[in-house]
């Protein structure tokens, strides 16, 4: 069965989700019809999403985009090639990295990771037992993958030591349907969400650090595994903090549906903790900034970051912060905070800029 034609019928084709990096205007996490961990579309902090709490980091290290990718080929440019069979595919439109054999590949990095960094990638395991595992240190001996703490991925993903699990969770569907995979490290304390479950929750984790991420991933001619979008991210900092000390703060963790103003779900986090800033704070009055990458038309994009921007003021006067302390502004692709020449940048610059007003 070819990797197309595996697909059909799941409910989590390929053409129903959008990547991280793609559509215009960015913020995209998935279409509307569903939110990525396969339930039905709610609103931040309802339902299961009530007590989601992955906040991505501030600052893009690492993102991959392989939708201008040669099909065939192992995307070299973009992550290490150690071995195993790899190459990349495309289902509906959309390419992914299909894992057909024991396989290692590393995601550089431009330096020692920190003691706070995200990693967020998407997964579809082609069976309970198929492990997807990430070290933080690459393994120099087979001895040495036991030498820190790593993640692993399959029927029941967490977080392990040794070869046993500290904080794991079983999770007998998640085969045959792409899963996104978010990790937050704090020093030592982590959180691993599958979905919309957390799925491991350590806060004595020991993972190593290096300039480089990883990934051991399994498949074989029959059975393959399919990964993408892999987003690495470092800088935790805290709201309240950084408007003090800096006028302005930056996150990734406002989301959108593509082309869209509805916000979704993996917001609650972020939005929980604007809310609870403005209400320790009475005096604080905020602009709220959307801002795009330039894929897609200039003036779509501003419209949309108008949009957006305005759709997140709405939420927090609905929290009941009043109407008078927030504005809403939407930059569009017009003040970049990196290039968009590179999947980095563009990632980058997709992006909720919490102002304090003047």
């Amino acid at each position: 069965m070819d990797a197309r034609s595996r697909y059909a019928g799941t409910g989590w084709t390929l053409g129903l989700l959008v990547g991280l990096l793609a559509g215009a205007g960015g913020w995209t996490v998935a279409g509307a019809q569903a939110d990525r961990a396969g339930t039905v579309a709610s609103t931040p902090g309802e339902g299961v999403w009530r007590n989601y709490d992955f906040v991505p980091g501030a600052t893009v290290w690492k993102a991959t985009d392989f939708s201008g990718e040669p099909v065939g080929r192992f995307p070299g440019k973009q992550v290490e090639f150690v071995r195993g069979n790899m190459q990349i595919v495309e289902i509906n439109g959309e390419k992914a990295l299909e894992v057909s054999g024991t396989s290692v590949f590393r995601i550089a990095l431009p330096q020692v990771l920190p003691g706070g960094f995200t990693i967020e990638f998407m997964i579809n395991v082609p069976a309970p037992n198929f492990t997807t595992s990430l070290y933080f240190s690459p393994l120099t001996t087979a001895i040495s993958r036991y030498d820190y703490d790593y993640v692993q991925i399959y029927g029941r993903p967490g977080i392990y030591r040794q070869g046993r699990e500290l904080s794991n969770m079983n999770m007998p569907g998640i085969q045959d349907r792409w899963m996104p995979v978010k990790l937050q490290v704090d020093d030592t304390y982590a959180i691993l969400y599958v979905g919309s479950e957390r799925a491991a929750q350590v806060p004595v984790a020991n993972f190593g650090r290096g300039n480089a991420i990883e990934v051991h991933a399994t498949g074989n001619m029959r059975l393959k595994t399919y990964l993408k979008d892999f987003v690495v991210a470092v800088g935790l900092d805290k709201l309240y903090d950084t408007l003090v000390k800096a006028g302005s703060f930056t996150t990734r963790g406002v989301l959108f549906d593509t082309a869209s103003d509805r916000i979704r779900p993996e917001s609650t986090p972020t939005l929980a903790e604007i809310t609870t800033t403005l209400r320790d704070h009475a005096d604080l009055r905020i602009v709220i900034e959307g801002h795009t990458d330039d894929i897609g038309e200039a003036v779509a994009n501003q419209a949309l970051s108008e949009r957006r921007a305005r759709a997140v003021v709405q939420y927090l006067t609905r929290q009941g912060v009043a109407a008078a302390r927030l504005s809403a502004e939407g930059k569009g692709e017009t003040t970049p905070s990196a290039p968009n020449t590179t999947a980095e940048g563009r990632q980058q610059n997709r992006r909720v800029v919490i102002r304090v007003a003047k």
